[in-house]
């Protein structure tokens, strides 16, 4: 059973990243900074976070699976470069949720998350995953300068993240609210 499980959390989380890539290069496409996902507004950093926190390894499974896939084209199937970006994806979220959850003593559950703590894993996600993979496109010739990326690849993983955690919220107040309507 466990095995079932597990893989479903992985391809339910890989789903969501190649999901909300795809959806982000349609509506945000014209906000590329380059052409290898450094973006103004990315929303698929919401999944970084919100995989790991709420599947743990298994959701960190699920991004390094949806990143390689979502990374082929981008890297002129380059494998290892792929590999490596895929890495950092999923090594990055489960550093930032550990280093948060203990930095703000939160349970393993997370309940009780107040909008404060929330903004702090947003902000240490964004830097987990903005410093390593800068310095992975500087080492590999991408970019010819360590810095230049940091800003841009920042911003946009934070607005992509506020953007789709107050998507699920007024979705969530819409599914309560119709819940509570009564039937017709």
């Amino acid at each position: 059973m466990w095995q079932g499980t597990a893989l479903l959390r992985i391809s339910a989380t890989a789903a969501a990243w190649i999901l909300l890539f795809r959806l982000n290069s349609w509506v945000f496409g014209h906000f590329h900074w380059t052409p290898f996902v450094i973006d103004w507004i990315f929303l698929p950093a919401a999944v970084r976070l919100l995989g790991v926190m709420l599947l743990g390894r298994q959701g960190a499974m699920g991004l390094w699976v949806g990143t390689l896939i979502t990374n082929g084209p981008m890297f002129g199937g380059n494998a290892l470069e792929s590999i490596a970006v895929a890495t950092l994806s999923a090594t990055g979220p489960l550093v930032a949720v550990y280093l948060t959850m203990r930095w703000l003593k939160v349970g393993l559950n997370l309940q009780g998350l107040t909008t404060a703590q929330l903004t702090v894993f947003a902000v240490v996600g964004a830097l987990c995953n903005v410093i390593p993979h800068n310095v992975f496109f500087w080492l590999v010739g991408i970019t010819s300068n360590l810095f230049i990326g940091l800003i841009p690849m920042f911003v946009g993983d934070l607005l992509g993240t506020v953007i789709v955690l107050y998507a699920l919220r007024a979705a969530l107040l819409i599914f309560e609210r119709f819940m509570r309507s009564p039937t017709v």
